[in-house]
């Protein structure tokens, strides 16, 4: 089988966007699938954000000879604005025609990751009568929103299938048309098991210049309202607890500022479970998600979860592997924080669940799901 994935970003050399894409990728190539990415870059936002202009083609070595082919045609952006979102869409989609046209052997499956990448190959797979699949793992599902009604029935009418990360992105995709209940999966996200796993902890603080005596809380993802960042924060300012410290991995605005901070920015993704397992506990107060890389990651490690009490986590998180709440609410937040410190023996059970249930969310089975039901619809 030879797949053609088409995705709205890849990782460079600088950058973590869209590494989710990559490993998925690798784990698919690795199973003997050809694989050919085509991933637009804007030249717009590689010049104001100062993101790595790469190479149009290159090959990416996986394992034992497989590989990955990458395109990554070049595209113009005008910014975020609502009117000027349909201009970035048809830049978009043409670059994906450009590159499309240049492979030398026509992929057997197009296989959009998001529903906006999909539509953009959807002409193209359209005309060549080649099978059309959906990623879905949108924190919240917009796209029929963006097209007219006959637009989306047309897409609709031809995707062959839809996979989800989570059963409420299924269920989000169900009650917007966009897919039935019987081309429809749910695989949720998951784990590189050679980058996520756990490991010895006092070694690690002592690498980083930790204590092995502070209560550490690890926080992964944009400083957003969103993601929670700053309620965080403050729920941690509400324990006025000098030996609770903090990791915050990402960037944004919305800026935590806790005293406690031991790291306060973005950590190259192979450095990330070396951080993750210097922690005691994972805290990620999200409002929406399409199925929280982050939180597997942490899971894998072995880290306790504190999270949202809501639909887009019940795939992966427990009452024994987490504490789960409303993520508005900053006491909840500082009172699952402080009871797991006091708790030692109910934050071991539930490291030991969390690895248990994150052995489950690996990369390569991901890989093989994924796999086995493009073959079953297509065959």
């Amino acid at each position: 089988m030879h797949l053609c994935v088409i995705s709205p970003g890849y990782p460079t050399s600088r950058t973590i966007d869209f590494v989710f894409v990559d490993q998925l990728c690798r784990a698919i190539a690795e199973r003997g699938i050809r694989v050919t990415v085509i991933a637009p870059q804007s030249i717009t936002k590689s010049i104001f954000r100062n993101v790595p202009i790469v190479r149009r083609r290159s090959i990416i070595p996986v394992s034992d000879g497989k590989f990955i082919t990458l395109y990554r045609p070049f595209y113009i952006t005008l910014g975020n604005h609502n009117r000027l979102k349909r201009f970035n869409t048809k830049a978009f989609s043409k670059s994906v025609l450009r590159a499309f046209t240049i492979i030398r052997q026509k992929p057997d499956v197009c296989y959009g990751h998001f529903w906006s990448a999909a539509h953009s190959i959807f002409p193209i797979a359209k005309q060549n009568n080649i099978p059309l699949f959906v990623s879905s793992g949108e924190e919240v599902i917009t796209h029929h929103l963006d097209y007219s009604k006959s637009e989306i029935r047309d897409i609709v009418g031809y995707v062959s299938g839809v996979i989800s990360v989570s059963t409420n992105n299924k269920n989000e995709n169900i009650e917007a048309g966009l897919v039935s209940e019987k081309n429809s999966i749910v695989v949720p996200n998951a784990i590189d098991t050679r980058l996520f796993h756990k490991k010895n902890k006092s070694e690690l603080r002592q690498k980083y210049g930790y204590s092995d005596s502070d209560y550490i809380i690890a926080f992964v993802g944009q400083f957003t309202e969103r993601k929670g960042a700053k309620r965080l924060s403050e729920a941690l300012k509400l324990l006025n607890d000098r030996s609770i410290k903090a990791l915050f991995m990402g960037a944004g605005g919305d800026i935590p500022d806790y005293e406690e901070i031991l790291l306060h920015g973005t950590v190259p993704h192979d450095l990330l479970a070396d951080y993750l397992n210097c922690a005691d506990v994972f805290v990620l107060p999200t409002l929406n998600e399409g199925c929280s890389n982050a939180i597997i990651e942490a899971m894998a490690c072995g880290l306790p979860i504190i999270s949202s009490d809501l639909p887009f986590n019940y795939d992966i998180l427990n009452m024994d592997n987490s504490i789960m709440l409303d993520p508005h609410d900053i006491n909840a937040i500082a009172n699952s924080i402080e009871y797991l410190k006091n708790n030692p023996t109910v934050r071991q059970e539930m490291s030991k669940n969390a690895l248990s249930d994150a052995s489950q969310l690996t990369l390569a089975s991901r890989a093989k799901k994924v796999i086995e039901y493009l073959e079953a619809v297509i065959l």
